[in-house]
């Protein structure tokens, strides 16, 4: 299994577990075979934090929480494992159970904003109907809740805006409009899957303000995910990054942005623009994702690894999350020894050259 248990409560834990998940599988039947997209995947939610969940495309972040939320049917995926929320287990192949807590209990806001809204039911109708399925209010008390929403979230003439359709928003205003469906019901968790895709920078940045004021206002636990390390630094609390379906580190924003303990991690923040450093070229992560028609015996890193490439204990023996520093918790058999020499990772006393051409063996 890919992980260990979730992490044990800090001193400075936001409250009571609200979400625990343990051992969450995806599996996806192709005509070449089985995609495990998610393997082995646990981790916990506390009452008001917000939790970011980073990773290049593929890393199974969005397909985790779509089997959550039960939006992964069994004629399309298999879902395995333990996913408690609050007192209660529940079971995402349950759509009636699953249809009282999504979109009630548990908001989502989906990755593209131009294509989540229906395009033939005005902006109103479509936040209203989300009030209406879980609660008994007449159409006209659900109208004005989606008014007072769309306000809330900082629409423009909102008592017009609502009676207009989804082709007539910027694509800024979609996601305004699908944040205030999200949190229309009041959620204890709220899901946010890169609702800065397809944005401008400047809308990138009102969005997140807007997602830091909602959780602010509601107190609502969220859960962020995205591939830009920067963003969860500036709203997250703690941290889970994966790689190929697998949680390959987890810890605080603070000591993973301090000292990351796991080469993919440490690729992730060595891709970042910095201000502190005059350079002509970022540095990128070499090779591709890998095949998850043919999961790798060891750590599915290790061909892209400046650190374990070619090492037979990271091609041969799947690594473990284990706790490196307190509350800290890496997938990595150099996670102890891990340094960082110009933005590269290398293994205590290894030179450079010889981790950026396989490593050695010694």
């Amino acid at each position: 299994m890919a992980s260990s248990q979730p992490m044990t409560a800090t001193a400075d834990s936001a409250g009571p577990v609200l979400l625990q998940v343990e051992d969450l599988q995806v599996e996806f039947a192709t005509d070449e075979g089985i995609v495990r997209a998610v393997d082995g995947v646990s981790f916990e939610v506390r009452e008001g934090e917000i939790l970011g969940v980073v990773g290049e495309s593929g890393s199974g972040k969005s397909v985790t929480m779509m089997s959550l939320m039960g939006l992964i049917g069994a004629q399309s995926g298999t879902v395995t494992g333990s996913v408690r929320f609050q007192d209660r287990v529940l079971h995402p192949e349950s759509g009636r159970e699953m249809r009282k807590i999504r979109g009630n209990q548990i908001g989502m806001v989906f990755q593209d904003p131009m294509t989540a809204l229906n395009p033939v039911l005005k902006v109103g109708t479509q936040i209203a109907e989300a009030v209406r399925i879980h609660h008994r209010v007449s159409k006209q008390a659900a109208w004005q809740r989606a008014v007072d929403l769309l306000t809330r979230v900082g629409v423009p003439q909102p008592d017009q805006r609502a009676d207009q359709y989804p082709h007539q928003f910027s694509g800024g205003m979609r996601q305004r409009a699908m944040i205030a469906m999200a949190i229309a019901n009041d959620p204890l968790l709220l899901i946010a899957d890169e609702p800065t895709t397809a944005l401008d920078v400047t809308i990138q940045a009102q969005v997140l303000d807007l997602l830091r004021k909602a959780q602010q206002e509601t107190g609502a636990a969220t859960i962020f995910i995205t591939h830009d390390l920067g963003v969860i630094a500036e709203l997250a609390e703690r941290v889970i990054v994966m790689y190929a379906g697998r949680i390959v580190e987890r810890g605080s924003v603070a000591s993973i942005f301090a000292r990351p303990r796991h080469p993919y991690t440490i690729g992730l923040l060595s891709s970042l623009p910095s201000l502190k450093h005059d350079v002509d070229t970022l540095t990128p992560i070499p090779g591709s994702p890998p095949n998850l028609l043919q999961p790798a015996a060891g750590c599915p890193f290790e061909p892209r690894c400046v650190v374990g490439r070619g090492r037979p204990e990271c091609a041969e023996v799947r690594p473990q999350l284990v706790e490196i520093a307190p509350g800290h918790e890496s997938a990595c058999h150099f996670a102890e020894d891990l340094e960082i020499i110009d933005g590269v990772p290398v293994a205590a006393g290894a030179a450079v050259s010889d981790a950026g051409t396989g490593g050695s063996d010694d």
